[in-house]
Protein backbone atom coordinates (compact mmCIF):
# COMPACT_ATOMS: atom_id res chain seq x y z
CA UNK A 1 0.00 0.00 0.00
CA UNK A 2 1.07 3.38 -0.43
CA UNK A 3 -0.42 7.18 -0.83
CA UNK A 4 -2.19 8.58 -4.07
CA UNK A 5 -0.49 9.01 -6.52
CA UNK A 6 1.43 5.75 -7.40
CA UNK A 7 -0.43 2.73 -8.70
CA UNK A 8 0.72 -0.42 -6.24
CA UNK A 9 -1.06 -4.26 -7.09
CA UNK A 10 -1.80 -4.74 -3.52
CA UNK A 11 -1.28 -8.67 -4.18
CA UNK A 12 2.26 -8.66 -5.99
CA UNK A 13 3.94 -4.98 -5.29
CA UNK A 14 4.88 -4.29 -8.64
CA UNK A 15 4.39 -0.94 -9.42
CA UNK A 16 2.30 0.22 -12.57
CA UNK A 17 4.11 2.97 -13.83
CA UNK A 18 2.05 4.44 -16.59
CA UNK A 19 -0.48 4.81 -14.06
CA UNK A 20 1.48 6.85 -11.44
CA UNK A 21 2.85 10.03 -11.29
CA UNK A 22 6.33 11.08 -11.07
CA UNK A 23 7.53 11.85 -7.37
CA UNK A 24 8.94 10.00 -3.69
CA UNK A 25 6.40 7.70 -2.34
CA UNK A 26 7.05 5.13 0.88
CA UNK A 27 5.40 1.77 0.35
CA UNK A 28 4.13 0.03 3.40
CA UNK A 29 4.61 -3.96 3.05
CA UNK A 30 2.39 -5.78 5.60
CA UNK A 31 2.67 -9.63 5.90
CA UNK A 32 1.86 -12.27 8.55
CA UNK A 33 2.53 -15.86 9.66
CA UNK A 34 -0.90 -16.09 10.89
CA UNK A 35 -0.30 -15.48 13.94
CA UNK A 36 2.20 -12.45 14.49
CA UNK A 37 2.22 -9.91 11.99
CA UNK A 38 4.33 -6.68 11.02
CA UNK A 39 5.11 -4.20 8.53
CA UNK A 40 7.98 -2.49 6.77
CA UNK A 41 8.35 0.63 4.28
CA UNK A 42 10.86 1.25 1.52
CA UNK A 43 11.04 5.00 0.00
CA UNK A 44 10.17 4.60 -4.24
CA UNK A 45 11.04 7.57 -6.53
CA UNK A 46 9.37 7.82 -9.92
CA UNK A 47 11.02 9.80 -12.27
CA UNK A 48 9.01 12.22 -15.03
CA UNK A 49 9.62 10.86 -18.50
CA UNK A 50 11.19 13.43 -20.66
CA UNK A 51 9.96 15.11 -23.55
CA UNK A 52 12.17 16.00 -26.45
CA UNK A 53 10.54 18.21 -29.27
CA UNK A 54 12.35 18.57 -32.46
CA UNK A 55 11.47 21.29 -35.70
CA UNK A 56 13.01 20.58 -38.64
CA UNK A 57 15.92 22.43 -39.62
CA UNK A 58 15.78 25.30 -42.64
CA UNK A 59 16.73 23.29 -46.21
CA UNK A 60 19.58 24.49 -47.21
CA UNK A 61 21.77 24.16 -51.07
CA UNK A 62 25.09 22.52 -50.95
CA UNK A 63 27.56 23.17 -49.85
CA UNK A 64 25.97 24.49 -47.18
CA UNK A 65 25.86 22.03 -44.40
CA UNK A 66 22.99 21.75 -41.41
CA UNK A 67 23.63 22.46 -37.54
CA UNK A 68 21.05 20.18 -35.29
CA UNK A 69 22.77 20.94 -32.35
CA UNK A 70 21.03 24.52 -32.46
CA UNK A 71 19.00 25.47 -29.71
CA UNK A 72 16.43 26.06 -31.84
CA UNK A 73 16.06 22.82 -33.02
CA UNK A 74 15.06 21.46 -29.37
CA UNK A 75 12.81 24.07 -28.57
CA UNK A 76 9.87 23.32 -26.59
CA UNK A 77 11.57 19.76 -24.88
CA UNK A 78 11.79 19.32 -21.20
CA UNK A 79 14.44 21.72 -19.95
CA UNK A 80 17.77 20.51 -18.67
CA UNK A 81 18.33 17.59 -21.03
CA UNK A 82 21.36 16.59 -22.34
CA UNK A 83 21.59 15.88 -26.31
CA UNK A 84 23.09 13.05 -28.23
CA UNK A 85 22.78 12.46 -31.83
CA UNK A 86 22.14 9.19 -34.07
CA UNK A 87 21.64 7.87 -37.61
CA UNK A 88 19.46 4.99 -36.14
CA UNK A 89 16.04 5.24 -34.14
CA UNK A 90 17.52 2.90 -31.88
CA UNK A 91 20.22 5.23 -30.91
CA UNK A 92 23.07 3.14 -31.15
CA UNK A 93 24.96 4.35 -34.33
CA UNK A 94 26.30 7.70 -32.90
CA UNK A 95 26.37 10.35 -35.56
CA UNK A 96 29.95 12.10 -35.91
CA UNK A 97 28.91 15.21 -37.18
CA UNK A 98 25.64 16.70 -35.88
CA UNK A 99 26.67 20.29 -36.04
CA UNK A 100 27.82 20.16 -39.75
CA UNK A 101 25.81 17.56 -41.86
CA UNK A 102 26.51 17.66 -45.54
CA UNK A 103 23.76 14.62 -46.58
CA UNK A 104 19.83 14.67 -46.17
CA UNK A 105 18.46 12.15 -44.57
CA UNK A 106 16.91 11.36 -41.48
CA UNK A 107 18.32 11.88 -38.22
CA UNK A 108 17.74 11.36 -34.60
CA UNK A 109 18.02 13.43 -31.38
CA UNK A 110 18.84 12.17 -27.74
CA UNK A 111 17.09 13.76 -25.06
CA UNK A 112 18.41 12.49 -21.19
CA UNK A 113 17.57 13.97 -18.05
CA UNK A 114 19.77 13.65 -14.98
CA UNK A 115 18.39 10.16 -13.90
CA UNK A 116 18.74 9.19 -17.10
CA UNK A 117 15.70 8.90 -18.38
CA UNK A 118 15.41 9.64 -22.23
CA UNK A 119 13.34 10.28 -25.25
CA UNK A 120 14.51 10.14 -28.68
CA UNK A 121 13.34 11.87 -31.53
CA UNK A 122 13.91 12.10 -35.33
CA UNK A 123 14.68 15.19 -37.79
CA UNK A 124 14.55 15.67 -40.95
CA UNK A 125 17.77 17.56 -42.81
CA UNK A 126 17.61 18.45 -46.31
CA UNK A 127 20.13 19.40 -48.37
CA UNK A 128 19.35 19.94 -51.85
CA UNK A 129 22.30 19.92 -54.68
CA UNK A 130 23.28 23.38 -56.08
CA UNK A 131 23.06 23.64 -60.01
CA UNK A 132 26.25 24.72 -62.34
CA UNK A 133 25.65 27.65 -64.73
CA UNK A 134 28.18 26.88 -67.62
CA UNK A 135 28.56 30.25 -69.66
CA UNK A 136 29.73 30.51 -73.09
CA UNK A 137 30.46 33.52 -74.46
CA UNK A 138 28.20 35.15 -77.12
CA UNK A 139 30.56 36.60 -80.39
CA UNK A 140 31.36 40.14 -81.05
CA UNK A 141 29.18 42.29 -83.10
CA UNK A 142 29.69 45.94 -84.60
CA UNK A 143 27.45 48.67 -83.29
CA UNK A 144 24.39 49.81 -83.36
CA UNK A 145 24.35 45.91 -83.25
CA UNK A 146 23.04 44.08 -79.44
CA UNK A 147 23.93 40.92 -78.20
CA UNK A 148 21.08 38.46 -76.51
CA UNK A 149 22.49 36.97 -73.83
CA UNK A 150 19.29 34.82 -73.06
CA UNK A 151 19.77 32.79 -76.43
CA UNK A 152 20.04 28.83 -75.05
CA UNK A 153 23.86 28.31 -76.77
CA UNK A 154 24.91 30.79 -74.15
CA UNK A 155 24.00 28.90 -71.34
CA UNK A 156 24.45 25.38 -72.90
CA UNK A 157 25.95 22.51 -71.05
CA UNK A 158 24.19 24.04 -67.71
CA UNK A 159 22.35 21.67 -65.25
CA UNK A 160 18.89 21.24 -66.83
CA UNK A 161 15.40 22.96 -66.02
CA UNK A 162 17.20 26.36 -64.35
CA UNK A 163 15.49 29.89 -64.75
CA UNK A 164 17.50 32.12 -65.61
CA UNK A 165 17.83 35.98 -64.66
CA UNK A 166 20.43 38.37 -66.04
CA UNK A 167 22.24 41.24 -63.74
CA UNK A 168 24.99 43.89 -63.99
CA UNK A 169 26.93 42.82 -60.51
CA UNK A 170 28.43 39.25 -59.56
CA UNK A 171 26.22 39.94 -56.06
CA UNK A 172 23.04 39.36 -58.61
CA UNK A 173 21.65 42.31 -56.90
CA UNK A 174 20.91 44.77 -59.76
CA UNK A 175 18.98 43.52 -62.70
CA UNK A 176 19.85 44.10 -66.16
CA UNK A 177 17.18 45.60 -67.80
CA UNK A 178 17.92 44.70 -71.67
CA UNK A 179 19.27 40.69 -71.32
CA UNK A 180 17.72 40.38 -74.98
CA UNK A 181 19.51 43.12 -76.64
CA UNK A 182 22.63 44.40 -74.44
CA UNK A 183 24.12 47.26 -76.98
CA UNK A 184 27.23 48.18 -74.20
CA UNK A 185 30.41 46.45 -73.89
CA UNK A 186 30.77 44.92 -70.50
CA UNK A 187 30.63 42.19 -67.77
CA UNK A 188 27.07 40.64 -67.04
CA UNK A 189 25.74 37.85 -64.49
CA UNK A 190 23.63 35.15 -65.67
CA UNK A 191 22.08 33.10 -62.26
CA UNK A 192 20.65 29.94 -62.81
CA UNK A 193 17.66 28.81 -60.30
CA UNK A 194 16.28 25.10 -59.57
CA UNK A 195 12.63 24.74 -58.58
CA UNK A 196 14.37 23.98 -55.18
CA UNK A 197 15.72 27.45 -54.89
CA UNK A 198 19.81 26.68 -55.33
CA UNK A 199 21.02 28.74 -57.41
CA UNK A 200 24.29 29.63 -59.57
CA UNK A 201 25.95 32.56 -61.08
CA UNK A 202 28.29 33.29 -63.45
CA UNK A 203 29.78 36.09 -65.54
CA UNK A 204 29.45 36.57 -69.22
CA UNK A 205 31.14 38.64 -71.51
CA UNK A 206 29.49 40.81 -74.14
CA UNK A 207 31.80 42.85 -77.14
CA UNK A 208 30.11 44.96 -78.63
CA UNK A 209 32.76 47.02 -81.09
CA UNK A 210 32.10 50.42 -82.15
CA UNK A 211 31.80 50.65 -85.67
CA UNK A 212 34.29 53.14 -87.54
CA UNK A 213 33.58 56.10 -89.47
CA UNK A 214 35.51 56.59 -92.95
Amino acid sequence: SSAAGISVNSATGAINLLASTAGTYTVTYTFTDGICSNTTTTSVTINALPTVTVTNPTTVCSPATVDITAAAITTGSTPGLTYTYFTDAAGITVLSNPNSISTSGTYYIKGTTATGCVDIKPVVVTINPSPTVVVTDPAAVCAPGSVNITNSAVTAGSTTGLSYTYFTDAAATVILSNPSAVTTSGTYYIKGATAAGCSDVQPVNVVVNIMPTA
